[in-house]
C-alpha cells in the first residue's frame, strides 16, 4: 500500500516534466523560423521574384547560405547573428513586397527600399515588425498605406515619399508616438482624412505632406505636435486661414513651407526660431507684418504670388541672416526701403511684378553678395545708382518693364564681369551702348530692346562669345551691323529690328551657325541678302521685312532647311523667286509681298508641303499659277493680289482643302473659274475680282458654305447666277458687279442685309422690290423700288400680266392663311406657357398687370414685401434702363427686380400696355443657358418691373477689374466667357422669332455663374425687330460699346450687337477697354489702319497681368482676338454674324497659328 502511495506520488514530477517537454518542443519551430538559414532562404525566395536582380546581389545565393551576415545590403545583430537591417536603397529593383515573407524578420530594426521600382500594396504583415525604428519605402510605386503600420510603435523614421499612394492617410499613423520623421510627400492622396481622429505626435519633428491633393483647412492635429521643427504642406489645396494658436504653439518651427495652396488671411510672423518661410502662391493678403524683423534667424523668405499690399517694411533690414528674399507678384507699393542695404548676406532679391515706385536706393549697392536681382515690371524710375557697380558677384539683373532713364554707365557695366543675364528692356534708357559691354564675357542673355539707345552697336559686342540671346530691337541705333557679330558662335536668337541701322547685312553673320531666330526688320538696310546666310542650317525664323534690300533673293537660302518662317516683305528685291526655295520642306510661313519680283512663280514651291501662309502680293510676277500649288494641303492663306499672272486658275487649287483665305485680285487671269473650287469647304474669304475671267459662275461655289466674303466683280463672267449661292448662309459680302451676268435674279438668294451685296452693272432681269440702294444699278432688265431701277409698269408684256394675275391672288391667300395659323399657334402656346393676371386696362398710370411664367412659384406681392416696397438698402445697381434690387423670398429663392420708371426714362419708348405685354410674352419664352432668365413683369403706378434670375458672383466687369481678374480669370476662363456670350447673342439673333437685338452689350450686362459661365442680362428692355423690316429708334446703349453707325443712321440692327460683342471680347482679353484700338478703326482707309497698327503685336495688347498663353490656349486666344477684330469693322455689313462667331468658337479643332504667337501682329489678325 505504501508502495502504491509512493508510486502515485512519484508520477507527479514525471507529469510535470512531460508538460515542460511538450512546451519546449512547441517552441522549436519558432526558433527554426528565425534561424539565419531560414532568413537566407526567405531572402532568396524573394530575390527570385525580382524582374531582374541587380549584379550587386550576387552574394545572395544558395552556395552562400551560411554567410548571410556578409551578404550585400544585409546587417546582422552581433549577438544573435540574425538580420537586423535590410538596406536595398537605390538598387534599381523591380518587384513587389507581396512575395516577401516578413515572419522570419521579427527582429528587423531598419528596412530601406528607397529608390527602386517596387509596385503594388504594402502587405499588412509589415505590422508584425514590431521592432522597426526605420522604414523608408520612398521613391517607389507603392499604391496604398496599410493601417497596420500604426502598430509599429517603435518607429522613429517613416517615409513613403514619391510613390503612387492613393486614397486617404490612415489616422492610425498618429499612433506612432515615437516617430520623429513622417514623410508622405509627392503622392496622389486625394481623399482628405478626418483630421479630428488624429492625435498629437509629441516626438514628431519633421512632417512632409507636400505635393498631394489634400483640400481641407489646416490640419488641427499639427498644432498638437509641439516639437515640430520642419513642416511642409506645399503643393496641395489647403484652404482657409491658419489658426492663430499655431503661431504660438509651434515655437520650435524652423522650416515652414505652405507654397501653392489656397491659404488666406494675414501672414504669420511670430515663429521666433524660423529660418525658412515659404508661403508663395497662396491668397495671403494685407501688409507684410513689421514684426517679421524680429525673426532674426530668417535665412529665406518666399512670399511670391499672393495678394500682399502696402509697403515693404523697413524692419526687414533687421533680418541680417537673409540670403533669399522673394516678394514678386503681389500688390506692394511705395519705395524699396533703404534698410535693404543691411542685408549683407543677401544673394537673391526678387521684387518683380508689383507697384513699387521711386528710384533704386543707393544702399542696395551694399548687398555685395547679391547674385540675382529682379525688379522687373514695377513703376521704378530714375537713373541706376552708381553704387550698383559694387555688385561684382551679380549674375542675373532684370530691370525690364519700368521707367528707368539715363545712360548705361561704363563704370557700372565694367564691374559686372560675372553677369550671366542682363535684361533692361522696356525702359527709357538712353545714350550709347557702352563699349565696356564687351567685358561681360560670361553673358548669355542681353536684352536692351524697347529703350532709347542711340549711336552704333559697339564692335566689342563680338567679345561676348558665350552669348545665346541678343535683342537690341526697338531703339534708335544707327550705323552698320558690326562684322564682329560673326564671332558669336553660340548665338541662337538675334533681334536688331526697329532701329535705323544702315549699310548692308554683314556676310559674317553666316558664321553664327547656331542661329535659329534672326530678325532685322524695320531698318534701313540695303544691298544684297548675303549668300553666306545659307550656312545657317539651324535657322528657323528669318525676318528682314521693311528694309531697302535689293538685288535677287539668293538661291543659298534653300540651304536653310530648318526654316519655318521667312518674311522679306517691303523691300526692293527683284528677279526670280529662286527654285531652291522648294528645298525648304519645313517652311510654314512665306511672305514676299511688296517687292519687285518678276518672272513666274516656281513650280518647286509645291514641294514646301508644310506651308500654311503664302503672300506674294504687289510684285511683278507673271505667267501661270503653277499647278503644283495644289500639293500644299496645309495651306490656309494664299494671296497673289496685284501681279501680272495670266492664263487660267489651275483646277489643282481645289486640292488645297485647308484654305480659308484666297485672293487672286488684280491679275490677268482668264478662262473659267474651275469647279474644283467647290472643294474648299473651309474657305472664308475668296476674291477673284479685277481679272478677265469668263464663262459662268460654277454652281459648285455653293458648296463653300464657310464663305463670308466673295468678290467676283470686274470680270467677264456671263450666264445666270447659280441658285446654289443661296447655300452660303454665312456670307457677309457678295460682290458680282461689273460682269455680263444675265437672266432673272434668283429669288432664292434672300440675304438679310443686302447693303453688302453688289450685283450692279450686269444684264440681270426680274422685278426686285426691296433692295438697298445701288445694289442693282446698271441692270436694265431689273425693275423695282431701289435707286437705279425702273419701277414695274402696268403695261408690261402680256405674259407678265398673266403671271402676275395668277401669282398675286395665290400669294395673298397664302399670306392670309399663314398669318391666321401663326396667330392661332402663338395664342395657344402663350396660353399654355404663361399665366396672365389682370390684363384689361390700357394705361400705365392706373393699371396693375402681371405676366409670369407658369412654373414660377411666387407672387409679385411677395417680391415687393421682400424688398420693403423698393427700399434703397436692397438696391444693388443702377443699369442703363433703371435700378436693380435684390429680393430674398421666404422660400429661399433670390430674384433680381429691375424697376423702370416710365415717367422719367428716356430709354423706354411710350408704348401702350398691350404692345409691351406682347414683347414680354416673347421674352419670357427665351430659354438659353447663357441668358439670364426673365420670370415676367408687372406694371404698377407708372412703373414697369422686370423679374430676373439672380446670380451672386455679379458682373463680368466686376470680376475683370477686381482681384478675380488675375486669380481666377485665366485665359481658358476668358475664352469660355466670350464663347458663352457669343452663343447668347447668336440665340437672340438667329433662334428667336422675331429676332431680338439686345442694344446694350457691355461687360456690366454679362453676369457670371460660380463656374464663370457667362449669362447675358438686361435683354428685357431690348426692342424686337423683324428680319425683313427696318427698326428706326433713338440711340440706346453705353458709351464705348455703341456701333459707330448709330450716331449717323439711328438704325438699330443685329450688327450693332455684333460690334458691342467685339468690344467686350477685346476688353476681356486686354484687361482694359480697347478705346485706342477702336479709334484706330474709325478710318475707312485700310492703308491708314495698316500704318496705325504697324508692328502692333498681339502679345502687347493682351492683359499684362497674365502670363502669355501657349500651345492650344494660344490658338484659342488668337481665334477670339481675330473674331473680335472682325466684329468691330467700320462697315456693318463686313462684320460676321453672331451665328458664325459662335460656330467658330465652338469648333472642335482650332486653326493653327500662321506665325509664332509672339510675332503675331494686329494687321495679320485683321488680314490687312
Amino acid at each position: 500500500m505504501e508502495g502504491g502511495v509512493f508510486s502515485a506520488q512519484g508520477q507527479k514530477p514525471t507529469y510535470l516534466l512531460l508538460l515542460l517537454h511538450i512546451f519546449l518542443l512547441a517552441l522549436l519551430p519558432f526558433k527554426a523560423i528565425s534561424s539565419p538559414k531560414t532568413q537566407a532562404e526567405a531572402l532568396l525566395t524573394w530575390k527570385n521574384t525580382f524582374a531582374s536582380a541587380p549584379p550587386s546581389l550576387t552574394s545572395w545565393s544558395l552556395t552562400n547560405l551560411n554567410n548571410l551576415c556578409n551578404w550585400t545590403a544585409i546587417v546582422c545583430d552581433h549577438s544573435t547573428k540574425q538580420v537586423s537591417q535590410i538596406d536595398l536603397s537605390n538598387f534599381n529593383i523591380s518587384a513587389t513586397l507581396t512575395h516577401f515573407n516578413f515572419t522570419p524578420f521579427l527582429n528587423l530594426t531598419q528596412f530601406n527600399l528607397y529608390g527602386n521600382n517596387f509596385t503594388g500594396p504594402v502587405p499588412s504583415a509589415i505590422g508584425n515588425l514590431s521592432k522597426l525604428t526605420t522604414l523608408d519605402l520612398g521613391d517607389n510605386s507603392f499604391d496604398k498605406i496599410p493601417v497596420e503600420i500604426g502598430k509599429l510603435t517603435e518607429l522613429k523614421y517613416l517615409s513613403f515619399f514619391n510613390n503612387f499612394l492613393r486614397g486617404t492617410i490612415p489616422y492610425q499613423l498618429s499612433n506612432l508616438q515615437k516617430v520623429q520623421f513622417l514623410i508622405l510627400g509627392a503622392n496622389y492622396l486625394f481623399e482628405t482624412p478626418d483630421w479630428s481622429k488624429f492625435s498629437g505626435m509629441p516626438s514628431l519633428t519633421y512632417l512632409d505632406f507636400s505635393l498631394n491633393s489634400l483640400d481641407s483647412e489646416f490640419p488641427e492635429f499639427i498644432s498638437k505636435c509641439l516639437n515640430l521643427t520642419f513642416l511642409d504642406l506645399s503643393g496641395n489645396s489647403f484652404t482657409g486661414q491658419i489658426p492663430p494658436q499655431v503661431f504660438t504653439i509651434l515655437g520650435k518651427l524652423e522650416f515652414l513651407n505652405l507654397t501653392n495652396n489656397y491659404f488666406e488671411g494675414p501672414l504669420p510672423s511670430n515663429f521666433p526660431k524660423l529660418k525658412h518661410l515659404h508661403l508663395a502662391q497662396n491668397h495671403f493678403g494685407g501688409p507684410i507684418p513689421e514684426d517679421i524683423g524680429l525673426i532674426s534667424g530668417l535665412e529665406r523668405i518666399d512670399l511670391r504670388t499672393n495678394s500682399l499690399e502696402g509697403p515693404i517694411p523697413s524692419q526687414l533690414g533687421l533680418c541680417t541672416n537673409l540670403t533669399y528674399l522673394a516678394l514678386a507678384s503681389n500688390h506692394l507699393e511705395g519705395k524699396i526701403p533703404s534698410s535693404i542695404g543691411q542685408l549683407r548676406e543677401l544673394k537673391y532679391l526678387g521684387l518683380r511684378n508689383n507697384s513699387l515706385n521711386s528710384s533704386i536706393p543707393s544702399e542696395l549697392g551694399l548687398c555685395t553678395n547679391l547674385t540675382y536681382l529682379d525688379l522687373a515690371s514695377n513703376f521704378l524710375s530714375g537713373e541706376l545708382p552708381v553704387s550698383l557697380s559694387k555688385l561684382t558677384n551679380i549674375v542675373v539683373l532684370d530691370l525690364y518693364g519700368n521707367s528707368f532713364t539715363g545712360p548705361l554707365l561704363p563704370s557700372l557695366v565694367s564691374n559686372w564681369t560675372e553677369m550671366f543675364s542682363l535684361q533692361l528692356q522696356n525702359n527709357t534708357f538712353g545714350g550709347n551702348i557702352p563699349a565696356e559691354i564687351g567685358l561681360l564675357t560670361k553673358l548669355k542673355v542681353l536684352y536692351l530692346f524697347q529703350n532709347k539707345f542711340t549711336a552704333s552697336i559697339p564692335s566689342e559686342i563680338g567679345n561676348l562669345e558665350d552669348l545665346i540671346d541678343l535683342d537690341l530691337s526697338g531703339n534708335q541705333l544707327s550705323g552698320p551691323i558690326p562684322s564682329s557679330i560673326g564671332q558669336l558662335r553660340e548665338l541662337i536668337y538675334l533681334n536688331l529690328g526697329e532701329n535705323s541701322l544702315n549699310s548692308s547685312i554683314p556676310s559674317e553673320l553666316g558664321l553664327c551657325t547656331n542661329l535659329t531666330n534672326l530678325y532685322l526688320t524695320s531698318n534701313h538696310l540695303e544691298g544684297k541678302i548675303p549668300p553666306s546666310i545659307g550656312q545657317l542650317r539651324e535657322l528657323q525664323y528669318l525676318d528682314l521685312h521693311m528694309n531697302s534690300l535689293d538685288s535677287s533673293i539668293p538661291s543659298e537660302l534653300g540651304l536653310c532647311t530648318s526654316l519655318t518662317y521667312l518674311d522679306l516683305t517691303s523691300n526692293h528685291l527683284e528677279g526670280k523667286i529662286p527654285s531652291s526655295i522648294g528645298q525648304l520642306r519645313e517652311l510654314q510661313y512665306l511672305d514676299l509681298h511688296m517687292n519687285s519680283l518678276d518672272s513666274s512663280i516656281p513650280s518647286e514651291l509645291g514641294l514646301c508641303t508644310s506651308l500654311t501662309y503664302l503672300d506674294l502680293t504687289s510684285n511683278h510676277l507673271e505667267g501661270k499659277i503653277p499647278s503644283s500649288i495644289g500639293q500644299l494641303k496645309e495651306l490656309q492663306y494664299l494671296d497673289l493680289y496685284k501681279n501680272s499672272l495670266d492664263s487660267s486658275i489651275p483646277s489643282e487649287l481645289g486640292f488645297c482643302t485647308s484654305l480659308t483665305y484666297l485672293d487672286l485680285t488684280s491679275n490677268h487671269l482668264e478662262g473659267k473659274i474651275p469647279p474644283s473650287i467647290g472643294r474648299l469647304r473651309n474657305i472664308q474669304h475668296l476674291d477673284l475680282s479685277n481679272n478677265s475671267l469668263s464663262s459662268s459662275i460654277p454652281s459648285e461655289l455653293g458648296f463653300c458654305t464657310s464663305l463670308t466674303y466673295l468678290d467676283l466683280s470686274r470680270n467677264q463672267l456671263s450666264g445666270s447666277i447659280p441658285l446654289t449661292l443661296s447655300n452660303l448662309a454665312n456670307i457677309q459680302t457678295l460682290n458680282l458687279s461689273n460682269n455680263n451676268l444675265n437672266g432673272p435674279f434668283p429669288p432664292e438668294i434672300c440675304f438679310p442685309f443686302l447693303e453688302n451685296h453688289d450685283f450692279s452693272n450686269n444684264n440681270l432681269t426680274q422685278d426686285v422690290q426691296k433692295a438697298p440702294e445701288d445694289t442693282f444699278v446698271g441692270n436694265s432688265g431689273l425693275c423695282g423700288d431701289a435707286r437705279g431701277l425702273t419701277r414695274a409698269r402696268n403695261s408690261e408684256k402680256k405674259n407678265n400680266k398673266v403671271i402676275i394675275g395668277v401669282l398675286v391672288p395665290v400669294c395673298s391667300i397664302s399670306v392670309v392663311a399663314i398669318t391666321i395659323a401663326l396667330i392661332l399657334m402663338f395664342h395657344k402656346k402663350t396660353k399654355c406657357a404663361l399665366k396672365k393676371i389682370n390684363s384689361t386696362a390700357q394705361n400705365f398710370e392706373n393699371f396693375e398687370s402681371m405676366i409670369l411664367q407658369e412654373e414660377v412659384k411666387f407672387t409679385f406681392g411677395e417680391v415687393v414685401k421682400a424688398i420693403e416696397d423698393f427700399h434703397e438698402k436692397y438696391c444693388i445697381g443702377k443699369g442703363g434702363f433703371g435700378r436693380v434690387y435684390k429680393a430674398e423670398l421666404l422660400s429661399g429663392q433670390v430674384v433680381a427686380v429691375k424697376r423702370l420708371n416710365m415717367s422719367d426714362s428716356n430709354d423706354i419708348p411710350a408704348i401702350n400696355l398691350q404692345s409691351f405685354e406682347n414683347e414680354i410674352l416673347t421674352l419670357t419664352n427665351v430659354r438659353h443657358r447663357n441668358i439670364i432668365r426673365l420670370y415676367g413683369f408687372c406694371s404698377r403706378r407708372g412703373c414697369i418691373f422686370l423679374l430676373y434670375e439672380y446670380l451672386e458672383r455679379g458682373s463680368l466687369g466686376k470680376a475683370l477689374y477686381g482681384v478675380e481678374g488675375v486669380t481666377e480669370l485665366g485665359w481658358a476662363t476668358r475664352v469660355k466667357v466670350v464663347k458663352g456670350l457669343a452663343h447668347a447673342l447668336s440665340y437672340l439673333h438667329h433662334d428667336c422669332s422675331p429676332p431680338i437685338v439686345h442694344r446694350d452689350v457691355t461687360v456690366n450686362n454679362v453676369l457670371l455663374e460660380s463656374d464663370f459661365e457667362a449669362r447675358l442680362s438686361d435683354f428685357g428692355t431690348a426692342r424686337l425687330i423683324s428680319a425683313n423690316s427696318s427698326n428706326w429708334t433713338h440711340i440706346v446703349g453705353s458709351f464705348g460699346y455703341m456701333a459707330p453707325e448709330l450716331a449717323l443712321t439711328m438704325r438699330v440692327t443685329d450688327k450693332c450687337d455684333v460690334y458691342s460683342f467685339g468690344v467686350v471680347a477685346l476688353e476681356v482679353m486686354m484687361g482694359r477697354h480697347p478705346g485706342d484700338l477702336l479709334e484706330s478703326q474709325l478710318s475707312e482707309s485700310s492703308q491708314s489702319m495698316k500704318e496705325d497698327n504697324a508692328e502692333l503685336f498681339l502679345k502687347d495688347l493682351l492683359d499684362e497681368r497674365l502670363e502669355a498663353p501657349s500651345n492650344e490656349l494660344a490658338k484659342a486666344v488668337v481665334l477670339v482676338m481675330s473674331l473680335a477684330l472682325a466684329c468691330i469693322r467700320m462697315r456693318p455689313g463686313s462684320r460676321p454674324t453672331m451665328l458664325y462667331v459662335a460656330q467658330k468658337l465652338s469648333a472642335q479643332s482650332l486653326p493653327s497659328l500662321p506665325l509664332p504667337f509672339g510675332m503675331l501682329t494686329i494687321n495679320k489678325l485683321m488680314g490687312i
